[in-house]
């Protein structure tokens, strides 16, 4: 048995199919795979076992691998899968998961993280959804020099988040491996890709006849001709076929939330009646609900509890329709295009030994959907009004055409017995002509005009990077809410509570209906309110570039307010529904309200700083990048494929220290050094104060640990805040200016002298440079006028000397000075820069909260 079969099966617990070993060995090949087999084939184990093998046996490997899903629900259910096996093989604490309920990972730090779409994108655009503007730069360089993973590749908007995915890939080359994973791609759309994309092989089923035979998703039960027979039914989803066709477990999936919710309700008196488990599942649950949810459906329909006699039916929507690894003998679902399909026929008689039966009905009779009148709301945007028509569609959110289509297949007698070759088929021929339309709309650029623009509006423009999100990742207006009772607890950490995901419109509608009925008491009661939304203030007491957030929370007394924002909004529990058993509704069941997601969230608006010196901070940097980068060999791989692209051999860890050394070196600016020391002193001069004072020696940042204060200190907090703002104000004239365009400035002339001034030295001193100016934001583009003392400079001297840059030396004086335009540079230079300021800014985050931690 060869190594890595033999590693596969000491994970698994199987020795890997003969197509999982072929993508093993592409993968360490230095290739790049798209795989197309069957569902319960195992294409999540064949990404992932190279990448546990390559880290065991220290391959020439990315070191991270970010494995991106397009649904939530799929995140959860595969992250958890994961987790359960390599927990227990010496991989434990190796997997995290990021998502808009799961945010474990926001930093994507990891060595596996598991992510939504929406959220991977977002990092590589710069306006990524966990993260503040002011840190949009941080994460995309998670994803250069990594291993990336996208799995149900087909389910992604071809338009917009398959094209961007294509665009960066593109754009990276081989600055990253990756592996685009697929059920229901042709295979004219495979060839396609691979031809775009860098160094890519195509492995499917095909050659790999004993892999066929031993699959249990497409080895029909004994004495049956074929796995899954498929029947479609002239009407609509109802519980009385649901109740007529249950044997043991039933999966009833709809297109809508509403929908199962009408199902579900239909069904819960009778199900109560035979003892039947009745579980309802779509995205409008609170995490802790869906959490707990899923865990049930691994119990009841998963692996290894076919002869086991559950009873039970799910009620779900297209949150299970791909990834989850549970099985039925009976499916009930609406029609949807061939690939939907395809994949919700995926959860039916998915293992050995089983067979299943699939009803496809029709969708809600016209007069059944929920609509909203255009005329309803004044001032709308032409892409508002394209919104809100979308809902006219009987078969929304899918493609209308390609529903009746699909319909009409679905009932010839040759499609009525599904196999791997009537599945290839049926793709092959209602998928064609809309394929061939998101290949044309590529139009050959990838989306490279609009991922560069991306770049640029998140350095210009506050709010226009995150409004690029319709553009390039998905076309849906969708709304965050929280349901709360007490506006003054939610501003607390605004950040950290459970929410629910709704269709923009249809929440607007809601909204409209609660304050007709509703507005008359804003007039009667004083503390009535409907919705509002949270909004931060600064607090100008904290530093310049590292302020404390405070927030206060924001009441909306109109729908025309409503209507306007894009921010997460916050309802008042009594006003609106939700229940554990179907989650936020509108038939007014249920009067529960969100929580925190994780108690640690509660502590999370709360920031500490601890007084430093100039040297300690740095060296904190410098301890922080060599004990979670270099000796994890964690940038091995990155600096190999840079060096390879920049036709060089620099010492990018050489390169990595001297920008951590440079970034604050605008703090030993005299006014600087003059406002620390003057804020340090008050602070040591308070009552009882813990604080202490010396000014020999340059610091870093001064002492106030807000927590802590504010636990010792009680209601005398505040006081002692303005006590502190009073005492700098009457010895100091102005503030700090900006200091991290100062180590911007000087980098270039170190690098000039460094590697000459030559082609290397043009494609890395911006990327530098740049990495410095925006160690505290995304728009930073000069240098500030600066004067360093002889006395000040004995620091950085102190540090140049000790890490081998001795002979440079640095100007201690320059006026105010622009910095080269970075929007004229090429992509790759901008990589280059989102590489080093991610490295900068996570060793800078780690060295502010704990320096002593990272000192030899």
């Amino acid at each position: 048995m060869n190594p890595f079969n033999k590693f596969s099966k000491d994970i698994t617990g199987f020795l890997p199919y003969q197509y999982q070993s072929k993508v093993a060995e592409h993968l360490l090949k230095d290739k790049n795979v798209i795989l197309s087999v069957p569902t319960g084939a195992g294409k999540t184990w064949a990404s992932i076992v190279p990448f546990l093998y390559a880290k065991k046996e220290n391959l020439d490997f990315p070191k991270k691998m970010i494995y991106s899903l397009p649904l939530r629900a799929l995140c959860n259910s595969i992250s958890q899968d994961v987790n359960e096996v390599i927990n227990k093989k010496g991989f434990e604490g190796l997997a995290s998961i990021q998502t808009g309920e799961f945010s474990e990972d926001k930093y994507f730090e990891n060595d596996i993280i598991f992510s939504t779409i929406d959220q991977t994108l977002s990092n590589f655009l710069c306006f990524p959804l966990p993260l503040s503007q002011r840190q949009a730069n941080i994460n995309a360089g998670a994803l250069i020099g990594n291993y990336l993973v996208f799995d149900e590749f087909h389910l992604l908007d071809g338009e917009r988040s398959m094209a961007t995915t294509l665009g960066m890939l593109r754009m990276l080359g081989k600055l990253s491996r990756f592996c685009i994973m697929t059920a229901t791609l042709s295979n004219e759309f495979m060839d396609r890709l691979k031809g775009v994309l860098d160094n890519v092989e195509i492995v499917t089923l095909d050659g790999f006849d004993d892999d066929k035979s031993k699959i249990g998703s497409l080895k029909p039960q004994e004495g049956k001709t074929c796995k899954k027979e498929i029947e479609v039914v002239e009407g609509v989803i109802n519980a009385e076929k649901i109740k007529k066709y249950h044997i043991n477990k039933t999966i009833v999936i709809c297109n809508r939330v509403e929908t199962a919710q009408r199902v579900y309700l239909e069904l819960e008196d009778w199900a109560k009646g035979k003892n039947v488990n009745l579980i309802c599942l779509h995205s409008r649950f609170f995490d802790r609900h869906r959490k707990a949810t899923e865990k049930k459906l691994k119990i009841l329909f998963g692996k290894g509890v076919k002869e086991q006699k559950t009873n039970s039916i799910l009620i779900s929507t297209q949150v299970i329709e791909a990834g989850m690894d549970i099985s039925c003998e009976v499916m009930h679902t609406e029609i949807a295009p061939i690939n939907a399909i395809l994949q919700r026929v995926g959860r039916c008689a998915r293992y050995t030994g089983e067979h299943g039966k699939v009803f496809v009905y029709d969708v809600l009779k016209e007069e059944e959907r929920a609509k909203i009148d255009i005329q309803e709301f004044k001032g709308l945007s032409k892409e508002d009004k394209t919104e809100i028509q979308k809902l006219k569609n009987l078969y929304l959110p899918y493609d209308e055409t390609l529903c009746k289509v699909t319909f009409e297949k679905l009932k010839l007698p040759e499609n009525r017995q599904l196999n791997e070759a009537v599945t290839i088929r049926l793709v092959n021929e209602i998928l064609e002509k809309e394929e061939n339309e998101i290949w044309n709309g590529f139009k050959d650029k990838f989306r490279f005009p609009d991922i560069r623009n991306a770049w640029r509006t998140s350095v210009e423009d506050k709010f226009g990077a995150k409004n690029l999100y319709r553009e390039l990742v998905r076309d849906i207006q969708s709304t965050e809410v929280v349901i709360i009772d007490n506006p003054n607890t939610a501003i607390k950490a605004p950040f950290s509570w459970e929410s629910v995901s709704l269709f923009k419109w249809s929440l607007v509608k809601w909204i409209k209906e609660v304050f007709e009925e509703h507005q008359h008491k804003f007039d009667d009661e004083s503390n009535f309110w409907i919705v509002g939304t949270i909004r931060h203030k600064e607090d100008l007491f904290l530093e310049l570039d590292e302020k404390e957030i405070k927030y206060e929370f924001h009441f909306f007394k109109d729908i025309e307010a409503v209507k306007e924002t894009h921010e997460t909004l916050f309802l008042n529990k009594e006003l609106f529904h939700y229940h554990h058993s179907i989650g936020f509704n509108k038939v007014e069941k249920g009067k529960e309200k969100s929580e925190f997601k994780d108690l640690k969230d509660k502590e999370q608006f709360i920031h500490a700083y601890r007084k430093d010196t100039f040297i300690q901070h740095t060296e904190g940097l410098l301890g922080a990048f060599e004990k979670d980068f270099i000796r994890e060999n964690q940038l091995d791989f990155i600096f190999k494929v840079f060096n390879e692209r920049l036709k060089s051999t620099i010492d990018f860890k050489k390169l990595i220290q001297l920008i951590l050394i440079l970034h604050d070196y605008g703090k030993l600016d005299d006014r600087w050094q003059k406002w620390m020391q003057t804020y340090q002193k008050a602070l040591s001069e308070l009552d009882n104060s813990p604080f202490t004072y010396q000014d020999k020696l340059a610091l870093g940042h001064t002492g106030f640990d807000t927590k802590e204060e504010k636990e010792r200190l009680g209601k005398q907090y505040e006081e002692v805040v303005k006590k502190v703002e009073k005492s700098i104000k009457e010895k100091l004239n102005g503030g700090r200016p900006r200091h991290s365009g100062v180590g911007a400035l000087v980098v270039f002339d170190v690098l000039e002298e460094w590697l000459g001034s030559n082609k290397l030295w043009d494609k890395l001193f911006v990327p530098a440079s740049y990495a410095i100016a925006r160690h505290h934001g995304v728009s930073n583009d000069s240098c500030p006028e600066f004067f360093i003392s002889d006395h000040n400079y004995q620091s950085m001297k102190h540090l140049l000397d000790k890490y081998g840059f001795g002979k440079y030396r640095l100007s201690q004086k320059e006026k105010e000075e622009k910095l080269d335009d970075f929007t004229s540079y090429s992509h790759s230079s901008f990589l280059l820069y989102l590489f080093f300021v991610r490295v900068l800014r996570l060793c800078d985050q780690k060295a502010t909260d704990d320096f002593k931690k990272y000192l030899n």
